[in-house]
């Protein structure tokens, strides 16, 4: 059985540059925004999550989300959701999920099987 976490690390972690061009572009997300009201339903509903907990402001957020971005449409055809909520809008769900800095990203198996994600919070340049 191969361990979620280096392989959604090798993701994240791929350089794809993009165009200024592509950058702009308006595109459908792979990438679930959930809320207080969708959360649990949503990981109860899937086996695995991966859960990013973030704040718009932040610039760790703003360098994760390209990558982030390309690791949901990867993982979409293996039916591993990626999932983001916006901690300034969410700030109780963020409080339950002991959320302290930006972007904290955490592993769902059900909601009593979370596991943290301790590595790097920058993306390489």
């Amino acid at each position: 059985m191969r361990t979620f976490a280096p392989w959604i690390l090798s993701l994240l972690g791929a350089s794809a540059v993009a165009s200024a061009a592509d950058a702009t572009a308006e595109a459908p997300s792979d990438v679930v925004s959930l809320t207080g009201d969708t959360f649990e339903t949503f990981v109860k509903e899937h086996d695995l999550v991966l859960a990013e907990f973030f704040a718009p402001w932040c610039g760790h957020c703003k360098a994760l989300a390209p990558k982030y971005e390309q690791a949901a449409t990867e993982l979409k055809e293996k039916n591993i959701p990626l999932v983001k909520v916006d901690c300034t809008e969410e700030e109780a769900l963020c409080r339950d999920q002991g959320v302290e800095g930006y972007p904290t990203l955490k592993i769902f198996r059900g909601l009593d099987a979370v596991k943290p994600y301790q590595g790097a919070r920058q993306t390489e340049a």
